[in-house]
């Protein structure tokens, strides 16, 4: 039965990574072990890499870590949470987030029941994929990255047909509303206030459908003061990866909740123009977010209203922020007016309508290979 297992053991506490590594060493076990958590994002690419089939996952050192990768790794292998004493609370986040086990005890007799039972229990069932969380964040404000998160999310749901979640997570702002004419009852801060008991029938009643996607608004009074701290903020993410294909979050900026939200998502998408000032703030930004930790190769820089006649051209812009862009949109000025005048997604025939589309399929993945884009698309490859 200990054969079939290769195990990974995420344990940053150093005496219950004493004590596991011990106990199968004792029982013969092969094991991949990690002294620290993993960046967001990462764990599941570490199993396959590995070739691990099952995590052993430390709760104790950072539960609000530890929670969010019980949820990246779930899908993937069996995750055994390990804490040294049994704590009821944490024990029921855990299985919330998708851990099968609960282990308090690290002697070679427990760990052995719980490797013979996961083994009667095994099956080749593929298990849901969970979400990917974008976070758009804007360089400076009145860059347009609201509105390019409401396209995006729209147009993920059209081509991707997965369920796809939008959340305006700026509260002063509270654009997304704005733009897609919407009014709720209610708002990002009764999710947040309600993160430890969410399920599909309370979370039903949160969001508003809007063409074809999932809208959690912000509270329509810029009085109404919503506190994302990082335990809720992990609590909403992991719920979020669950139910949805894609999550599209809009936050306010790099800094305060903004950099939480960022640092918990896959991707980060950040939105400048190729004005100077934009690109000054947008150099800033970038620097709190990596201090946040959020590591550089997540970010993914998107360019609005490009206009290069009036503004720093593509190379310029490289250039100051030292990084390349992910994506260049032009400049549309009347599809985005009119889109904003009538409540709906921009015209898929618009330029900013196709530009959303070039975004949306390289994202998923679907970008055609050779396929010739214009300057208002993604980026063309770069002849040697």
């Amino acid at each position: 039965m200990r054969s079939q297992w290769k195990l990974l053991i995420v344990c940053p506490h150093p005496a219950m990574s004493r004590q596991i590594r011990t106990t199968v060493g004792d029982l013969g076990l092969e094991v991949c072990l990690l002294s620290e958590y993993p960046r967001p994002g990462t764990l599941a690419g570490q199993v396959a890499q590995q070739e691990c089939n099952i995590c052993f996952l430390d709760v104790a050192s950072n539960q609000e870590q530890a929670l969010q990768l019980i949820a990246e790794a779930a899908p993937v292998v069996p995750v055994v949470a390990l804490n040294t004493q049994n704590d009821a609370d944490l024990i029921l986040r855990c299985l919330r987030r998708g851990a099968c086990e609960f282990l308090a005890d690290l002697s070679p007799e427990q760990l052995t029941g719980v490797l013979e039972r996961l083994g009667l229990l095994r099956t080749p069932m593929e298990q849901a994929k969970p979400a990917t969380v974008y976070c758009v964040v804007p360089g400076k404000g009145g860059c347009g990255a609201s509105t390019l998160a409401t396209h995006l999310a729209i147009e993920l749901r059209r081509i991707g047909g997965s369920r796809v979640l939008l959340v305006d997570a700026d509260c002063l702002m509270a654009s997304v509303s704005f733009l897609l004419k919407l009014k709720s009852l209610f708002h990002l801060g009764d999710a947040v206030r309600d993160c430890l008991r969410l399920d599909a029938d309370l979370w039903g009643r949160l969001v508003t459908k809007c063409h074809g996607i999932d809208v959690l608004t912000a509270p329509e009074s810029p009085g109404t003061r919503v506190n994302i701290d990082r335990p809720a903020a992990v609590e909403l993410i992991c719920f979020w990866r669950e139910h949805y294909g894609a999550v599209i979050i809009d936050v306010a900026g790099a800094y305060g909740p903004g950099c939480d939200l960022a640092s918990l998502s896959d991707e980060v998408l950040l939105v400048t123009t190729n004005e100077l000032a934009a690109l000054h703030g947008t150099k800033r930004s970038i620097e709190n977010l990596e201090q946040s930790g959020v590591a550089r190769g997540r970010l993914k820089l998107l360019v609005t209203r490009y206009t290069p006649s009036t503004g720093l051209k593509r190379d310029d812009v490289e250039t100051a922020l030292k990084m390349s862009p992910y994506a260049l949109l032009g400049n549309d000025y009347a599809a985005v007016q009119d889109a904003i005048l009538e409540g709906k997604p921009a015209a898929p025939g618009s330029q900013f309508g196709r530009s959303i589309n070039a975004l949306a399929e390289r994202l998923l993945g679907k970008e055609k290979s050779g396929k010739k884009r214009p300057l208002f698309g993604l980026l063309p490859v770069r002849q040697s």
